[in-house]
């Protein structure tokens, strides 16, 4: 193997592995990929979308209750898989093993990829420690409420950490942690509608939300101080410059608000074909060979 270094795409002021360039250079070619996008037509058909929306809220009841949505402990479940995601991750980043057999539930599989040889900094290592704790308490919090609610939680599914390329150095799992936060934040605010039957639930998904928000606050700013490029996981995503501290819509101020069919074409890697949503009937890949467990897990 050779011991040449290359300076890295992702944060220039490192050099890095052949291996790990690799890496960064997968990451760029997803954002690039997406970039292709234009922004101001998904926002279009965002808003066209919204007014349907609007249009069949009104109509009448009984027309509703043909076409309910997912139960709330369905909502949960699948918000759970996404909490595991990055539980584990944080976890063997700070120097752990990963979730324990009963965080993971029964029939859970152990996952794959995961960070090997990442060498922290002193801030970095106490921000993977921090979001360790906090995504550690949202597992358990979760598998308590849809108990209580009488459901079943589901286990952890298989979860592949290297399917956009392996974690090796501190800027990659900086730029993978970005896109985890951003895209935990706004699956919480895509979900709310689902939520509205249950104020109690909805309230601790609100404060969820506002937790994950704080997350990607303090990431965001770590991938700005440390010049670090966070490629965007599809079209909604503004990663965060030295000129651009907030993941927001540019027209709106808005943080993105993704449903399920949306998330999951990030976690599948299926958004690379998005134009608004990602092709009907993909069931698994990217993050989740297997798919997400649960009754929601398709695109």
């Amino acid at each position: 193997m050779s011991n040449k270094t290359y300076r890295s795409l992702l944060c220039p002021a490192d050099f890095v592995t052949e291996e790990q360039l690799a890496t960064d250079r997968r990451l760029l070619a997803f954002e690039r990929s997406t970039l292709h996008l234009n922004r101001r037509g998904f926002l279009a058909s965002f808003a066209s979308a919204a007014l349907a929306a609007t249009a069949l809220s009104g109509s009448s009841a009984s027309a509703q209750t043909t076409t309910a949505g997912p139960s709330v402990v369905d909502v949960l479940n699948f918000a759970l898989n996404f909490e595991y995601l990055e539980a584990n991750f944080y976890s063997v980043a700070s120097g752990g093993t990963g979730l324990s057999a009963a965080d993971m539930g029964t029939g859970a599989v152990a996952p794959t990829g995961l960070p090997t040889g990442l060498q922290l900094d002193a801030v970095t290592l106490a921000l993977a420690k921090s979001l360790l704790q906090d995504e550690m308490n949202h597992v358990e919090l979760l598998r308590n409420a849809i108990s209580t609610l009488g459901g079943t939680p589901i286990p952890q599914p298989l979860i592949k950490y290297d399917a956009m390329g392996a974690v090796t150095t501190q800027a990659q799992f900086l730029a993978t942690t970005r896109q985890f936060t951003a895209l935990g934040n706004s699956a919480y605010a895509g979900s709310a509608q689902l939520l509205v039957s249950n104020p109690q639930i909805l309230t601790t998904a609100a404060q969820i939300l506002g937790a994950e928000g704080q997350h990607a606050g303090a990431v965001d700013y770590q991938c700005i101080v440390q010049g670090i490029t966070s490629p965007a996981i599809d079209a909604q995503d503004v990663p965060p410059t030295s000129s651009n501290y907030f993941i927001v819509l540019p027209t709106t101020a808005l943080s993105p608000a993704r449903n399920s069919v949306q998330v999951l074409g990030v976690v599948y890697a299926a958004s690379t074909a998005m134009t608004t949503t990602p092709a009907t009937g993909i069931t698994s890949g990217g993050f989740f060979p297997n798919g997400v467990n649960g009754n929601i897990k398709s695109t």
